[in-house]
């Protein structure tokens, strides 16, 4: 009987334990983060790779922390826990598909977007002064390395366009956009300014393109009279740019990738760069690039057998089996042909749910930037920006996170 009496006495408190763990996933998970990102400023200050092995174990550590909220969560998650079922069996299969070439640790990260977004959706707590900090120390740390020192990591012509401890500025654009979405439900509107600032100092097309074509998305819905006056207008300047010639360097660079369309990658790839100045008329070399590089990726995933179509042919292989050795840049494509059809539809069906889930409109912004991002850069690689982008995305997508605030 007294030991009866003793797990009745128990019960509420180990309960309030559980409770106690489960409303301080966000802010472990951005303490975490942090931790993380001092260790990588010191891997690429140093060059000392016991930082990069114990940044690794953080990583690995903080997806544990993010399963261990799936297995526990008590709110109902049960369509998403589903993708995230889906995808670990599909990339399962991946990997006993293409054993001896799959690289385990990227199978992971996929698989970890799922696992942080249902983590974040079941414990949509109270926002935490101690996550914002947490936030703009992420912030700080890539812009004090900047002016304290130089990657060591990072360096040789394959690394052209370093930033702080980021291979490159895309990367480092990416970085910078996830914080801002964390800190939308604090800063509303202002992120969008904050990120134009951000594709603006980076200067590169990718983020610039993804920002606009996201902010104009959202700004058209739901639709209103304005908007087709906006429309109308855009239209007839449209056509007056075309007129007078304003267009002429759009089109001629639409034309130059159309021709290096036709060509085999392979010929391509043996091509100089002078070579494909005067072939193409232009020196944006980086699109050219992309698409043959995506025509190489889909010649090979598309002549592979049906266990191929399915399943792709393992991750990380793309830079060892195509002309050119580099990854995809485009992630939709990676999926499809690295881990398959079977989740390129899992993670496709997956994403954009999310999008649509979204109610606060700086929030969905930032994530269509991340979505149309995602057509021509290698994002999933990015531990910290996809830990924040997805765990954040269940936190503002739950049903309980309006009552939470």
């Amino acid at each position: 009987m007294k030991d009866l009496a003793l797990g009745r006495e128990e019960t509420p408190h180990l309960a309030s334990t559980a409770m106690a763990v489960q409303s301080r996933f966000f802010v472990v998970t951005c303490f975490g983060l942090v931790f993380l990102n001092c260790l990588t400023f010191a891997y690429h200050f140093t060059g000392s790779t016991i930082f990069n092995v114990l940044s690794n174990s953080t990583s690995l550590l903080l997806i544990s922390w993010s399963a261990y909220h799936v297995l526990t969560a008590k709110e109902s998650s049960g369509f998403y826990k589903v993708f995230l079922m889906l995808a670990c069996i599909f990339t399962g299969a991946s990997y006993l598909v293409n054993f001896g070439s799959f690289e385990l640790s990227d199978g992971l990260k996929l698989v970890s977007i799922y696992s942080f977004y249902v983590a974040g959706r079941s414990t949509p707590e109270q926002l935490h002064r101690f996550e914002k900090r947490c936030i703009y120390v992420l912030a700080a740390l890539p812009l004090l390395f900047k002016v304290v020192g130089q990657t060591k990591v990072y360096i040789g012509i394959e690394y052209p366009d370093v930033f702080s401890y980021f291979p490159n500025t895309n990367t480092a654009a990416l970085y910078f956009s996830a914080l801002f979405f964390a800190l939308s439900p604090w800063l509303g509107s202002k992120v969008l300014i904050a990120q134009f600032v951000n594709a603006a100092i980076m200067n590169r097309v990718g983020p610039a393109l993804a920002t606009i074509v996201a902010v104009g998305l959202w700004s058209f819905f739901p639709l209103r009279p304005q908007v087709f006056v906006a429309l109308f207008l855009l239209a007839i300047a449209s056509f007056g740019a075309y007129a007078v010639g304003a267009l002429d360097r759009l089109i001629t660079g639409l034309n130059a990738i159309a021709l290096i369309w036709s060509l085999d990658p392979g010929t391509v790839a043996r091509m100089s760069t002078k070579q494909l100045i005067d072939l193409t008329g232009t020196t944006d070399m980086s699109a050219f690039f992309r698409i043959t590089h995506w025509t190489n990726i889909w010649q090979i995933y598309s002549s592979l057998g049906i266990g191929g179509i399915l399943f792709g042919y393992g991750a990380s292989q793309t830079g060892i089996l195509t002309v050119l050795p580099l990854p995809p840049h485009n992630d939709y494509l990676r999926v499809l042909a690295e881990y398959g059809l079977l989740n390129a539809v899992v993670f496709i069906v997956f994403v954009f749910s999310i999008m649509f889930s979204l109610k606060e409109r700086a929030a969905k912004t930032m994530y269509t930037v991340l979505l149309i991002y995602f057509l021509s850069e290698n994002l999933i690689d990015n531990f910290t920006s996809m830990t924040l982008f997805f765990s954040y995305a269940g936190r503002f997508t739950s049903p309980k996170w309006s009552m939470a605030r």
